[in-house]
């Protein structure tokens, strides 16, 4: 097709090239960057086909700019000449205001032109931004807006310029008066010089602001519980095992709350450090200095209690049940991101998650505290290996009874070398199960119930939902860690003895 003959293709719009002047044709967006201006144009243009199909323009389609506010097209988003939106009265919509608009526009310019200088000005600041977030609360305060007047009294037009200084930043500023006092000289003679600065109670409210700033920022219990998962109580015990690091910016109590961040919710090193002002690998540094230190002064917080604490602390459930528990045993998994080895993927693979997994044996008690925990090992390894190879076995006494469900076959022959009671759900042989067989089942699922809840707490913490490849080294001492909040939180088992 001709330019000549080119027509525009807004529905009763006449304008051709060869009939119109002060008018300008442009095609549709084409561009890979440009596809989503190109659908508000056809949205706009509003056409369909004969057929009753959506309209696309074809390669020749133009529209004419008469359809655009000041009769032409504007590259910027945020002009109201972005997009066409003049049109006919066939199309029934409301009439654009042309002027408005473009005064809209321009208000738009000038607001982002201030803005932009501001920041021009602002960045000329000498202050070190670290050292300001870290260090000295105080400094966060980087501008202050003030105020000025000037009174003269009627005369002729005059311009002057007033020059301050403060830490450094020159700031000029010229004022025209259309009429200045004819005494000027005069008046001169009774001004004083003033130091001006911020307001102290600007400063505070500042400093006040819905900023993070660490743990300062947590102003109650909720709060920590939310970041965390601990109380102040065991935030407290666990601070006073950490030991302050000479020649650090950070606080005992922001180290461990950054510590506790990445157990409870797994971000990433570098979205803790956002949250703190630090770099990503100042952060690592302080979880895995933590994570070694409390590792090592926690170790007796999960420990082997006596028969003799069993019994007196024995829920009445089990009483009725299994009188002689010494523990409830699982096996739990982990997953774990693709390990970069061979022979670690096939160590690690589970048949049964169908991942990569870590798994490890957990030893419960009646009341519902963990006791004893395994090593890790890969996801293929069985539960029964697991708890020979891990030296449980190696903790009971004669007479104890040890839940556990039909994953742990493989140590009842050990368990009865040590005059141990293996408790197991039965196994189904015959098709069908008899009525005491069943009985059997529920009274040991009641029971095993405990040691599920007891997982489920423990995968409360964001960590254990899927192990980063960085963590996996770490991996036995985080585990203990996890263990060590759960058994710092209220029991899971209420005991009913008055």
């Amino acid at each position: 097709m001709s330019k000549s003959n080119k027509i525009c293709c807004v529905v009763n719009c006449n304008n051709m090239y060869k009939n119109t002047q002060n008018i300008k044709f442009y095609t549709f967006p084409n561009r890979k960057y440009e596809k989503n201006l190109k659908e508000k144009w056809i949205r706009a243009v509003n056409r369909t086909e004969v057929n009753g199909s959506p309209w696309n323009p074809k390669v020749h389609s133009v529209i004419c700019s008469a359809h655009f506010v000041g009769n032409e097209r504007s590259n910027d988003s945020r002009s109201p000449s972005y997009v066409p939106s003049i049109f006919p009265e066939v199309y029934k919509r409301k009439i654009v205001d042309s002027e408005q608009s473009c005064s809209r526009y321009q208000r738009v310019l000038k607001r982002h032109k201030i803005k932009s200088t501001s920041s021009a000005l602002e960045n000329t600041t000498d202050c070190n931004l670290d050292d300001m977030l870290t260090d000295n609360p105080c400094k966060t305060v980087s501008t202050c807006d003030a105020s000025t007047q000037v009174a003269f009294e009627p005369v002729e037009s005059v311009q002057f310029s007033f020059e301050c200084s403060f830490e450094n930043q020159n700031v000029r500023t010229q004022v025209t008066s259309p009429n200045v006092c004819r005494g000027f000289y005069n008046i001169l003679t009774s001004t004083s010089d003033k130091s001006c600065g911020p307001d102290s109670s600007s400063i505070n409210s500042c400093l006040s602001c819905d900023r993070f700033h660490g743990f300062n920022s947590i102003k109650n219990e909720n709060s920590l519980k939310d970041l965390t998962g601990t109380t102040y109580k065991v935030f407290d015990l666990l601070c006073s095992m950490l030991s302050q690091v000479c020649n650090s910016s950070t606080s005992k109590n922001d180290r461990l709350l950054i510590f506790l961040i990445k157990i409870k919710h797994n971000l990433t090193f570098s979205a803790i450090g956002v949250l703190f002002n630090i770099h990503r690998t100042s952060v690592s540094r302080i979880f895995f200095q933590c994570l070694e230190i409390l590792s090592i002064k926690t170790i007796n917080l999960i420990f082997w209690p006596s028969k003799s604490t069993i019994k007196e602390t024995l829920p009445e459930g089990f009483k009725k049940l299994y009188p002689n528990t010494r523990c409830i045993i699982d096996c739990t998994e982990i997953k774990v991101e693709q390990p970069p080895t061979i022979e670690q993927r096939v160590y690690m693979y589970s048949r049964y998650k169908g991942c990569y997994t870590v798994k490890f044996l957990a030893a419960i008690t009646p009341s519902g505290a963990v006791s004893f925990i395994s090593k890790c090992y890969g996801g293929r390894a069985s539960d029964s290996f697991i708890t020979n190879d891990s030296g449980f076995l190696s903790k009971l006494e004669p007479g104890d009874q040890v839940l556990a469900d039909k994953g742990f076959p493989g140590i009842k022959t050990d368990c009865e070398n040590k005059n141990s009671i293996l408790v197991m759900p039965p196994v189904l042989h015959h098709g069908r199960f008899t009525e005491q067989e069943v009985l059997e089942t529920y009274s040991i699922a009641s029971i095993r119930i405990h040691v599920e809840r007891f997982f489920a707490r423990l995968k409360t913490h964001g960590v254990l939902n899927k192990i980063q490849i960085e963590l996996l080294p770490h991996i036995d001492d985080i585990v203990h860690m996890c263990c060590v909040l759960t058994n710092l939180q209220p029991p899971i088992i209420k005991n009913d003895k008055k």
